[in-house]
């Protein structure tokens, strides 16, 4: 009986410990959520991040990679499941840039749209419902 009792007492530790060890996402009402990076996307960017941050209405993510030609940075805002706007600027090494608004009920933009908000974690986008 008292073998039981060491093995049980054991094995609640163990759970207990695994509990209160685990990762928290922090709760916010404003503020970075989650960054992530080095990304395989398309075009292949070298030294990629993707930022998710969460304001009063609405989360964004701001993705920006280095091209071959120079420097790129989108912008995605969304609450829930719902793109509310999305656009992208480019930064030519020429010193020229460009700038453009996503269609938003294009299907290859709302694909993008996903793969990349697929990379954060489930706690952190909840908090942008």
């Amino acid at each position: 009986m008292k073998f039981k009792t060491i093995i049980f007492t054991g094995l609640a530790g163990i759970a207990l410990s695994a509990c209160t060890s685990a990762p928290k996402i922090q709760q916010l009402e404003t503020g970075v959520l989650q960054e992530v990076q080095n990304l395989e996307v398309y075009p292949d960017t070298a030294n990629n991040k993707a930022k998710l941050t969460k304001f009063p209405g609405k989360c964004v993510i701001e993705f920006t990679g280095n091209l071959e030609a120079g420097k790129s940075i989108e912008q995605w805002a969304f609450k829930g499941l719902t793109l509310i706007s999305g656009g992208s600027a480019t930064f030519a090494k020429d010193g020229t840039s460009t700038a453009n608004n996503f269609d938003l009920n294009a299907p290859e933009v709302q694909k993008n749209f996903l793969a990349l908000r697929n990379h954060f974690h489930e706690d952190a986008l909840a908090q942008c419902n």
